[in-house]
């Protein structure tokens, strides 16, 4: 795994953007958040230049105590405004860590990143977007220009807002009769249409 690895520069964009967001956190605890931030940033670091395979590295003390304590952050938020689901997303980047590094060694940027299988249960037309409920096991809001309808797959990327609607990822055009998270296979068999998915990611590392 070398140093520019996808997922370690995600991670890191993900560390940066908590710190953005602190001070709009209504917690108690935001100075241990922060010191806690910084235990993971380092961390970071260490596994960065280590150069072992991605399978390896997903077992790596260090990978696994950012996974936990990105856990034990998350635990002190629960506001549901933009910047609390926004830290939430990246805590949970975070502490899926290890699962992504154990899908061993990426080519594509899209492969970073975790995909749904799901139902459409409810689309309403606001101006000239859809504002949707996505059923994937859990429940995720989805803003899209395109009425979509039925079984669909989402990847799941960074909040964004739509006026007063925050919109949890993406619709991909495609369909799986599973219901869930895609495995890496899934995703590679879907590649073709995940053009517009490795745009945005290229653009959100480069912010």
């Amino acid at each position: 795994m070398e140093p520019n690895d996808f997922r370690l520069i995600l991670a890191d964009k993900g560390i940066n953007e908590i710190k953005r967001l602190l001070n709009a956190l209504r917690t108690q605890k935001r100075r241990e958040v922060a010191t806690k931030l910084e235990e993971i940033a380092s961390k970071l670091q260490s596994v960065r230049y280590c150069y072992m395979p991605a399978e390896d590295v997903a077992k790596l003390d260090e990978v696994l105590e950012i996974s936990r304590t990105a856990v034990e952050i998350k635990s002190f938020v629960e506001q549901r405004d933009f910047a609390g689901i926004t830290v939430k997303y990246w805590l949970e980047y975070l502490e899926k860590l290890p699962e992504l590094m154990g899908r061993g060694e990426i080519t594509k940027v899209f492969e970073v990143m975790r995909f749904f299988s799901g139902d459409i249960v409810t689309r309403k037309k606001e101006k000239d977007l859809w504002l949707c409920v996505f059923d994937c096991g859990s429940r995720l809001e989805i803003a899209t220009n395109t009425d979509f309808k039925g079984r669909k797959v989402v990847s799941y990327l960074p909040p964004r807002r739509f006026g007063s609607f925050i919109s949890q990822g993406m619709f991909v055009d495609a369909e799986f009769s599973k219901k869930g998270e895609l495995t890496l296979e899934d995703i590679r068999s879907i590649s073709g249409k995940l053009r517009e998915v490795e745009t945005v990611l290229v653009s959100i590392m480069r912010e």
